[in-house]
């Protein structure tokens, strides 16, 4: 990942749980930490696509949920994440932590007509549960492609 997009990570990360953050060293996860995040964002992911907004919102950190109620969550979905909710498929990506509750992931998902959209997610683990802090547009399809 580059420095801006480590840099783009803190803030959103910052933002997401209210206070300063300093660039996380990244590191490939364990395997249990892989598992744990994966789950967390196919569920998610499972949930947004069957539009059923308030599973969906379960996943989301503290911080998410201090900034957004349901209602507002499901109409930022609807409109500013789009793709997440008609995709088709999903490659979910190398799975980074720093080893002290911040992660973070890659994913692309894919609609009817092949589009491809990837999304970085960031997530924090609050108590003994990951949760999704933030998720940010890395890539949308192609001009052209729409």
């Amino acid at each position: 990942m580059s420095l801006r997009g480590v840099l783009g990570f803190c803030l959103l990360l910052s933002f997401a749980i209210g206070q300063p953050v300093v660039a996380p060293a990244m590191r490939l996860s364990s395997g249990a930490v892989r598992t744990n995040v994966k789950t967390v964002v196919t569920a998610q992911l499972k949930a947004l696509q069957a539009r059923d907004f308030d599973a969906a919102y379960a996943y989301a950190a503290r911080g998410i949920k201090a900034q957004f109620d349901l209602p507002l969550f499901a109409a930022l979905m609807e409109r500013g994440y789009a793709p997440l909710l008609q995709h088709q498929t999903v490659d979910i990506g190398v799975v980074r932590d720093n080893g002290a509750g911040l992660a973070q992931v890659t994913i692309t998902v894919i609609d009817q007509q092949q589009r491809r959209t990837t999304y970085r997610y960031a997530l924090i683990k609050e108590n003994v549960n990951w949760r999704i802090a933030g998720v940010v547009l890395a890539q949308s399809p192609l001009l052209g492609d729409t």
